[in-house]
């Protein structure tokens, strides 16, 4: 498992962009949780993940994933984020209240903090 630098965990999304048709999704925070230096940073960034070669979702409590498409909402907040070889997986919570894991494979993962870029 790669490890990510970053988390969103207590986070609410402030804004959300999905690009079906160039693969890319923005996620927009006021914060984040600094896991490196293990503390809170109060700064505007921008989560991004874009470029996947396939992308699927299931809603919590079912068992087969469907293409990203057909269950995708407006995120409010990532409850996990983790990198297993070519897959990221979110578990997130949708602003209608619904739980959704999502996987893209052989995705870009970057985080844009006001004027810095971390992969």
């Amino acid at each position: 498992m790669e490890k990510i630098e970053y988390s969103f965990a207590d986070e609410v999304a402030s804004k959300f962009c999905y690009d079906m048709d160039n693969k890319k999704i923005e996620i927009h925070f006021t914060g984040y949780l600094d896991l490196i230096n293990k503390k809170h940073v109060e700064n505007l960034c921008v989560l991004i993940i874009d470029n996947w070669k396939n992308a699927k979702c299931k809603v919590d409590g079912e068992k087969k994933f469907d293409k990203l498409d057909k269950h995708i909402g407006i995120i409010s907040m990532i409850l996990s984020l983790e990198k297993q070889n070519d897959e990221l997986v979110l578990y997130v919570n949708t602003i209608d209240n619904r739980y959704l894991t999502l996987i893209f494979i052989e995705s870009k993962l970057y985080l844009n903090v006001a004027n810095d870029l971390k992969s």
